[in-house]
């Protein structure tokens, strides 16, 4: 990428010609992305061998993880704006930058504190990253092209997440050079080199033309709205949901309000609010940011308890729950390579029909998990998995398309920001909402689940001679320390109530070892049985959410903005896309 082309003017037949480099610049692109996203969960496998290695305490370790969430999505809008300004191609360079050298900082950490720290800046990076991202993608490919290149994101969405516990597990379970976790951070940085080279050679410049300055306050009231609502949904479940952390919600509506209000003076006044409240008068838009939100909740609150109720409830490894959910990632590939096309022609009915799929897979392993149990296997989650990234597939790639289709190419860093901080809320607010349901149908359900392993428990204590009283006495001390576990997802330090189960002199020294393996297989049975039937029912909070999302696709416009474009009148189509060419190749301050 020469400096004259970096420089090419904005107007003239120049500007109306697209990038002849652009597929090559959106390959970089997502490349960039996908390290980004993969980032967000890659971590979580890790997490046990962490605390092992680096004395971590249970809150630290969460925040190795919260850490890089929170910092992304308060980060969100106003780096994206900060594009605007300063020149998109530029931002991703020093976010792709930044984020190799905190991945750097992560791999050698020597401390829990260092590696927090450093996931703090990889946040940051990543946040630059993903909305730079995808502006270049909307101000390069003219709009007929764009569908086909959201297409290609939102495939990348579908997948990469899933990735990163598979990468992850594979990684930390082959221990190379002995590097233990170390390397599911230092393998970013090849990686990221790569990009940056990709992006010097082929993303071209572009900036936005009006904004002269950062708007300070409104960073200020936007941060402080975020945070106020975002480290309440974080923390929350890890502390208990004390007092503190609905009155930070609560307080987060006023400054949402007072920012509202001070970004359309900002407008007025001076044309350089950090958010465009014009945004806010496309439907499409708005409605948008709600299907995200919604759409976001979805997934993470399905695999939020998913995962504890494979490696916790069923005893999968880490690699093996994350090879589970493949046929996940594979459905949302497929789908999501046609869809964002596919609702040219048909609109917004695309995304209903999504909608409708996730809510048949999604029942469909409801009735996996229920009719399984604790005898599941990983391939008898393969046909509703399937399906259900199928859905996902159909409403991933074009709610992006829809959502940044009608922004103008001057507030593309504005709406990318706004479009992926509505998927961190949702995500952050799916975690929250349906792991306070998990854990209390999971403490609900010890009792049951306990009962249910019963008769088999004083079946084998009778077959080794255990005497009647003394087998009672086990039994009811068995069914205690069930039910105390099942309010304990942490199972390295056993509840008290579980430390003696079998009363002295109760059973003879030759009997003490069957008693401890009946015992032992009761209690594996009832925590398989617990984890199977909670999460069954808490899935049904998801198939509402579902429903939720289905009646929120009926707000979108019924048409796809480039078929209205078409419809409009060749001149007006043309006039369009020469307005984007002219976003595309503005050239950088200084």
């Amino acid at each position: 990428m020469t400096q004259a082309a970096d420089r090419t003017p904005a107007t003239g037949e120049a500007a109306q010609q697209p990038d002849p480099r652009r597929w090559r610049a959106a390959a970089v692109i997502l490349v960039a992305i996908a390290l980004d996203l993969i980032d967000t969960t890659i971590v979580n496998v890790a997490l046990p061998v962490m605390q092992s290695e680096l004395a971590a305490s249970k809150a630290a370790l969460q925040w190795v993880a919260a850490s890089y969430t929170l910092t992304f999505a308060l980060s969100l809008v106003t780096v994206g704006r900060v594009g605007d300004m300063l020149g998109r191609k530029r931002m991703i360079t020093l976010g792709i930058g930044f984020f190799v050298l905190a991945s750097l900082l992560c791999g050698v950490a020597q401390s829990i504190e260092m590696l927090i720290a450093s996931r703090v800046l990889q946040g940051l990076g990543g946040a630059v990253v993903m909305t730079q991202g995808l502006s270049l993608l909307q101000v390069t490919f003219p709009p007929k092209e764009r569908a086909a290149v959201f297409g290609m994101f939102g495939a990348l969405s579908g997948v990469a997440a899933m990735l990163g516990p598979v990468l992850g597990g594979i990684l930390v379970d082959a221990d190379l050079f002995g590097w233990s976790w170390r390397p599911i951070f230092l393998v970013n940085v090849p990686v990221g080199i790569v990009a940056l080279i990709g992006v010097a050679a082929y993303v071209r410049e572009s900036r936005s033309p009006r904004v002269q300055r950062l708007d300070l306050v409104g960073v200020a009231l936007i941060t402080l709205a975020l945070l106020a609502l975002l480290y309440p949904l974080v923390q929350g479940p890890e502390s208990g949901w004390p007092a503190w952390t609905f009155i930070a919600m609560a307080c987060s509506v006023p400054l949402f309000v007072v920012f509202a209000l001070y970004e359309r003076k900002k407008a007025a006044r001076d044309g350089s609010a950090l958010v465009e409240p014009s945004l806010f008068k496309e439907r499409s838009f708005v409605a948008g940011l709600l299907v995200m939100l919604s759409f976001f909740a979805i997934i993470s609150g399905l695999f939020f308890p998913f995962t504890l109720y494979l490696q916790v409830g069923l005893g999968f490894s880490p690699l093996a729950a994350g090879l589970a959910t493949i046929p996940f990632s594979f459905g949302a590939m497929i789908t999501s390579s046609f869809s964002a096309v596919l609702a040219i022609k048909m609109g917004r009915k695309v995304l209903s029909v999504g909608m409708v799929v996730m809510g048949v897979g999604m029942t469909g392993l409801i009735w996996t998990v229920h009719h399984y149990g604790g005898g599941l296997a990983g391939w008898d989650l393969a046909p509703a998995l399937t399906v259900l990234g199928l859905g996902l597939g159909f409403v991933i790639s074009p709610v992006v398309d829809i959502v940044l289709g009608g922004v103008p190419v001057e507030h593309a860093g504005s709406g990318s920001g706004l479009l992926s901080t509505a998927d961190q809320l949702g995500a952050a607010a799916g975690v929250a909402v349906i792991g306070v349901l998990f854990f209390n149908l999971l403490a609900g359900q010890a009792g049951p689940a306990t009962d249910d392993a019963l008769p088999a428990l004083r079946s084998e204590l009778a077959k080794v001679g255990v005497a009647s009283p003394g087998r009672e006495q086990i039994v009811t001390n068995f069914r205690a320390c069930a039910k105390e576990s099942g309010k304990n997802t942490d199972e390295r330090e056993a509840p008290a109530l579980c430390r003696a189960l079998v009363p002295p002199g109760t059973v003879s020294p030759a009997q003490s070892g069957p008693v401890g393996k009946a015992l032992a297989d009761a209690g594996e049975q009832a925590r398989k049985n617990g984890f199977a039937d909670a999460t069954a029912k808490v899935l049904w909070y998801e198939v509402g959410i579902i429903v939720l999302g289905f009646f929120l696709t009926f707000a979108l416009p019924k048409k796809a903005r480039a078929t209205e474009r078409d419809e409009a009148g060749q001149a007006d189509g043309a006039g369009q896309e020469e307005r984007a060419g002219a976003g595309a190749q503005e050239a950088p301050a200084g």
